[in-house]
């Protein structure tokens, strides 16, 4: 087994212990952007998912939504097409499946999307294959280095202060 394997494959299981740590997820969450918003820059696309967040945050949490938030990781993807999506990782929290999904519901309708825009997802036993599925462009190169600008949190997406 080559040195590049072994260092992919701790730097994957770091991945997975900080994800399960941190975030705990309970949900999965892709964000595709609408043909006509579809982008290859990756700057364009993540202002976009920004806007769509903040109404699905919204609907969940109301006013004060910003002091309240609810805590994600998500990972930039470009997949064949070359425009890119996303992957959301995130903790229910006391919110019921019904209420995601309506959440889910009002961000489409207030941002004009198309049904297939946002897919909402339980993780149900495997968070282990979910987290292999958002992690598979995350391409890990010599010296354990990767692109780390596709993995954007939700406390920078947001501009918000970290808190422990």
């Amino acid at each position: 087994m080559s040195k590049v394997l072994i260092n992919e494959g701790i730097i994957k299981r770091e991945l997975h212990n900080w994800i399960e740590g941190v975030y705990r997820p309970t949900h999965f969450l892709t964000v595709q952007l609408p043909e006509n918003q579809k982008s290859e820059s990756l700057d364009n696309s993540i202002s976009d998912l920004r806007n769509i967040m903040i109404k699905f945050e919204f609907h969940l949490l109301r006013r004060h939504w910003n002091r309240k938030h609810l805590p994600f990781i998500c990972f930039a993807e470009r997949g064949l097409s070359q425009e890119w999506h996303f992957h959301l990782l995130f903790n229910h929290r006391e919110f019921t499946d019904q209420e995601l999904l309506n959440a889910v519901f009002d961000a489409n309708i207030r941002r004009d999307l198309p049904g297939y825009c946002l897919e909402l997802l339980p993780i149900i036993d495997d968070v282990i294959r979910v987290e292999g599925y958002v992690t598979k462009e995350l391409y890990i190169k010599d010296f354990g280095q990767f692109d780390s600008d596709r993995i954007i949190l939700s406390h920078d997406l947001f501009h918000l202060p970290y808190k422990n």
